[in-house]
């Protein structure tokens, strides 16, 4: 029976690859493409979840901004150049808003959406 080693500098546990990890996230966070990533998938679940509640299909949905099934599929996979003027197409087709909000690298923003009472 073989028993496994303790990890070692040169092991993937090891510190030097816990320094790597961090040098690689700290070098992934300089870039403009990780922080546009977030926003993209952010967007996407929620089409996601607005179609589900609404029992929306990606047909319909295409049918709703006159395009095809296979482009809602590709902008649902996060996969599409997104421009505010593309999001805001999407979420009117979906009765909803597109809202963009700025804050530190470090905040942790949490969105409470609040529907107005409804007039008698």
């Amino acid at each position: 029976m073989e028993h496994s080693k303790s990890p070692t500098p040169e092991t993937p546990a090891g510190p030097n690859s816990r320094e790597r990890f961090r040098r690689f996230i700290r070098e992934a966070e300089s870039s403009v493409d990780y922080w546009v990533d977030g926003p993209i998938t952010e967007f996407s679940e929620d089409i996601w979840r607005l179609m589900e509640e609404q029992k929306v299909s990606r047909a319909e949905l295409a049918r709703r901004l006159g395009t095809s099934r296979a482009y809602i599929t590709k902008l649902l996979g996060g996969n599409a150049n997104f421009t505010l003027h593309t999001m805001t197409k999407v979420a009117m087709a979906l009765g909803a808003t597109v809202h963009v909000h700025v804050a530190s690298q470090k905040a942790i923003t949490r969105w409470i959406d609040e529907l107005p009472a409804e007039e008698d």
